[in-house]
């Protein structure tokens, strides 16, 4: 059973964080509360509240102890236990959340290796809005197959919350073996290996796996009928995604551009639009700093299936 917003931020955030910062944000409304999906820790400033398209300060002014604190209470005082996911820039705790991290790094033949001072953090919420997806998926079935989607968003716009949303559905409601990489742990928020958000009853996640080797992972060891995998852009993201759809598996991805014209100015994906690897593309935007689905597209030509007006 899912539990509460209110209850997350009582059980799974408030406890991670250093006693000053705990005692501000617990007196926090709980209308002020849900509306919360960062919060921004950094020495010498208030801490800084995001969310909703908006943001506010709230005291008091952080120390370089208090950023300390908060650390050792996400590494369970076992900082060096995690130093290879600090390495990456963030620890992914219990319920999903993502801390990211910044300071000053370790670099050892050119490679970041270690997170050698903490300068800042920022904890992402991870929130689920289970049934976001359910406008959106009578769009990408045609002929009883799930459609080779490509969902397209500027940052903050709801990518990743739609495409774990038509993961879910895929895998519970249509009854479909999906599997997803989950190269950062936002879509899947595993912890320990175990997805602590509603994936479906019927998807194997690889977390913490790079895109293009977990993709060509699931194909041959969990035989999914579908795959799904966040925010791609190299050319190695590429080359996995037409072996995936070579093999016969459905595929639904996202990526950073405003709409289909700024995707097709950036060569990995207009080389995966042009030659044919998707037939369905979805735009989303913020509506009142909501996001909102902007519309469906036939893909390669893009015509129009669905257009929001106004």
């Amino acid at each position: 059973m899912a539990l509460r917003h209110q209850d997350i931020w009582q059980q799974q955030v408030l406890p991670m964080l250093g006693a000053r910062i705990r005692s501000a944000l617990a007196r926090l409304e709980a209308g002020e509360a849900d509306r919360v999906e960062e919060i921004r820790l950094r020495p010498g400033r208030p801490i800084l509240l995001r969310g909703g398209g908006q943001q506010a300060w709230l005291s008091p002014q952080l120390t370089v102890e208090d950023i300390r604190e908060t650390m050792n209470i996400l590494s369970q005082y076992s900082y060096y236990a995690f130093t290879e996911q600090l390495a990456q820039g963030y620890i992914t705790i219990q319920g999903g959340h993502r801390v990211g991290v910044a300071g000053r790094v370790a670099v050892a033949n050119g490679k970041v290796t270690a997170m050698a001072e903490l300068g800042s953090l920022n904890f992402r919420i991870a929130r689920q809005f289970p049934g976001v997806g359910e406008p959106v998926l009578p769009w990408l079935i045609h002929e009883g197959r799930v459609c080779n989607t490509l969902i397209l968003s500027p940052p903050g716009c709801g990518k990743t919350t739609l495409l774990r949303d038509l993961v879910r559905l895929i895998s519970d409601e249509l009854g479909l073996t999906v599997g997803v990489v989950d190269e950062r742990s936002e879509l899947a928020g595993s912890y320990r290996g175990v997805p602590q958000l509603d994936v479906g009853a019927r998807t194997d996640v690889l977390d913490g796996c790079p895109r293009d080797q977990g993709l060509i992972m699931l194909v041959r060891s969990m035989g999914p009928q579908v795959v799904a995998a966040d925010e791609i852009g190299v050319e190695a993201d590429a080359v996995a995604l037409e072996n995936v759809l070579a093999a016969g598996v459905a595929v639904l991805t996202t990526a950073h551009a405003r709409d289909l014209a700024d995707a097709l100015q950036r060569p990995v994906l207009r080389r995966l639009i042009d030659g044919g690897c998707f037939q369905r593309g979805v735009i989303l935007t913020r509506c009142q700093g909501i996001p909102a689905l902007a519309g469906v597209v036939q893909l390669p030509h893009g015509r129009w299936l669905y257009r929001r007006v106004g």
